[in-house]
C-alpha cells in the first residue's frame, strides 16, 4: 500500500484478522496528526485531523472498532 505523499507513517491499527484497518500520520513538523481509514479495496480515506493521535483514536472510536477496548 502507498501511504500519502510527504506524510510520516506513526501508527498502524489491525483487526484481530490482522487486516490494517486504520493508521495515524503526520507532516514532517508533526504539528497535525491525520487519521485514514482503509478500505476493504486497499484505498483510503482521511477522516480528520488533530493535535495528537490519541485525540483521533478517541474521536472516532479506533479501538472499539478494530475490536480491542482499553
Amino acid at each position: 500500500m502507498k501511504y500519502p505523499k510527504n506524510e510520516i507513517v506513526w501508527m498502524t491499527y489491525y483487526d484481530s484478522a490482522g487486516a490494517l484497518q486504520f493508521f495515524v500520520t503526520s507532516k514532517a513538523a508533526r504539528d497535525y496528526y491525520f487519521l485514514y481509514e482503509v478500505r476493504e479495496d486497499q484505498s483510503y480515506v482521511k477522516l480528520g485531523k488533530a493535535r495528537s493521535p490519541r485525540d483521533l483514536e478517541e474521536k472516532y472510536d479506533v479501538n472499539k472498532k478494530i475490536g480491542v477496548e482499553p
